[in-house]
């Protein structure tokens, strides 16, 4: 709590479930000098049972940088790594026991959930519980279960073809990044401690042996087609490097994964470059083929009816003009029909901009990890 009440770029969340209450700590835009204080690197979707009782919940990973993004991961000794892991492009998933009681006298109950980074019911965290729920996925979900009901968080990387970041997926997938202990906060190594038959084992996310682990790491930015890995080092230190070719990906990906971006896209004509970009993607391409059908309905939909009203109503005094067009047009464009009679600049496209919301169109994107 002092780390909240004393620097502003880190916050907690209250969520209530059932009658307890659940407090995540996260953090906003935060600097390097702010993750030197205490526990600031913990503050990552770390989630605390605040009442009935207090108890840790949940726990994430620490937060951790790419390699020269500040001074902590410059100037690194990167010939001597114990790990490489892929880095899953989707949503970070960790699993929480909720302990339900309702009085005093009560049994405690106790249920399985998994949370996202910062909530515990975003559309991610609902969808990951939904394909727990898949009779496919029964033994992962009670091998989950019960490591978490002995106080081990497992945090997973939740990717889909609806929860698009940059690399595309055609079917959901949780991903086991790996799992910590609530008392000690250290890493299980997954290997050596689930045997290969497992769930858990199954499901790891994919580590990488190469000959020459130092050259491998040197030239992940050149790499193409994957977000990049995760490197620990000797030292426990871990590190993200990224592809330049995802970090070239990321800025495009605004228009595909927030509806707002790609409304706007298609309305600009700008959806031949994504297509190009995407074109081995058909849950994309159908994502872009949609919101163009309807954008040209919209589009020019509002187009004739402004243009044709304003020919056959055009030479009608003004306060005539404007009560057909009050009886005739829908009232959001109605103001477009009287911009036209006054002779001023009707600018379709920023009007459909303007009014995004009033077509259905959403502003939001997926959680990232």
């Amino acid at each position: 709590m002092h780390l909240v009440d004393s620097n502003e770029a880190f916050y907690y969340k209250d969520f209530e479930l059932d009658q307890n209450v659940y407090r995540i700590f996260n953090y906003r835009l935060a600097s390097y000098t702010d993750f030197l204080e205490p526990s600031a690197l913990e503050c990552r979707g770390v989630m605390f049972e605040v009442s009935p009782t207090l108890r840790l919940a949940s726990l994430p990973m620490q937060k951790f940088f790419n390699l020269n993004e500040n001074p902590i991961t410059m100037d690194l000794d990167l010939s001597n790594i114990d790990e490489i892991t892929l880095k899953a492009d989707g949503s970070l998933i960790s699993t929480y026991i909720h302990e339900r009681s309702h009085c005093s006298l009560c049994n405690t109950h106790s249920s399985f959930y998994l949370k996202s980074k910062g909530s515990l019911s975003s559309d991610q965290a609902m969808a990951a519980m939904e394909f727990l729920a898949l009779e496919q996925n029964a033994a992962f979900k009670e091998e989950l279960r019960r490591l978490a009901l002995a106080n081990y968080t497992v945090n997973m990387e939740y990717t889909a073809p609806d929860n698009r970041i940059v690399i595309g997926y055609q079917e959901p997938q949780l991903v086991v990044l790996n799992i910590r202990n609530h008392f000690t906060g250290e890493y299980l190594d997954i290997t050596p401690y689930f045997d290969p038959s497992t769930e858990i084992h199954k499901r790891q996310v994919a580590n990488v042996f190469p000959d020459a682990p130092a050259e491998f790491v040197a030239n992940i930015p050149q790499m193409e087609d994957v977000e990049g890995y995760v490197v620990r080092l000797s030292s426990g230190m871990y590190i993200k490097i990224k592809t330049e070719w995802y970090l070239v990906q990321h800025r495009a990906k605004d228009s595909i994964n927030s509806p707002r971006r790609l409304f706007e896209a298609v309305l600009e004509e700008a959806t031949d470059d994504l297509r190009s970009l995407f074109f081995g993607d058909p849950y994309v391409l159908n994502r872009i083929e949609e919101m163009e059908l309807l954008v040209d309905k919209l589009y020019n939909g509002t187009v004739k009816s402004i243009e044709e009203f304003y020919e056959v109503n055009k030479n009608l005094e003004r306060k005539y003009y404007a009560i057909k067009g009050q009886e005739e047009l829908d009232r959001p464009i109605f103001g477009l029909a009287m911009s036209k009679y006054l002779g001023r600049t009707v600018d379709y496209k920023a009007f459909l901009k303007k009014n995004y919301k009033s077509f259905g169109i959403k502003d939001e994107e997926p959680e990232e990890e």
